[in-house]
């Protein structure tokens, strides 16, 4: 059960971005697992492979960019004695969205891999 913790955790941490990075997983999850079954050319599996690394990633940088940004003007209005503090806090939750969009890549990719992978072993005499 930790793991999904883990996951439930990175999602609450990645804010406004942790729905467009589960959505975009997901539906790239979704293709990929009718790509599976319905796509013979390893070109194909390739493009959705690029498509699984960055759409997820991307979203997760903008995110990590946005706290970032945040984080800076949050640090300069408290002042300097109060920075170390709201550091601390914050640096939890700075690379949430960035995790969390690289583990939806991760998990993406998997299928496009085991799509070159079958249609590999199919081409290859047994």
């Amino acid at each position: 059960m930790d793991i999904i913790d883990g996951l439930k955790n990175l999602y609450a941490d990645s804010g406004a971005y942790g729905d467009p990075i589960l959505i975009a997983t997901l539906a790239l999850m979704l293709a990929g697992s009718i790509m599976l079954f319905f796509v013979r050319l390893i070109k194909r599996f390739v493009f959705y492979t690029i498509v699984a690394l960055v759409l997820p990633n991307s979203i997760g940088f903008v995110g990590y960019l946005d706290q970032a940004d945040s984080v800076r003007e949050a640090v300069v209005e408290r002042g300097e004695e109060m920075a170390e503090e709201a550091q601390e806090a914050v640096e939890d939750r700075e690379l949430s969205s960035l995790s969390f969009g690289l583990l939806g890549s991760a998990l993406a990719v998997s299928l496009g891999l085991a799509g070159m992978l079958r249609l590999t072993l199919r081409k290859s005499p047994a």
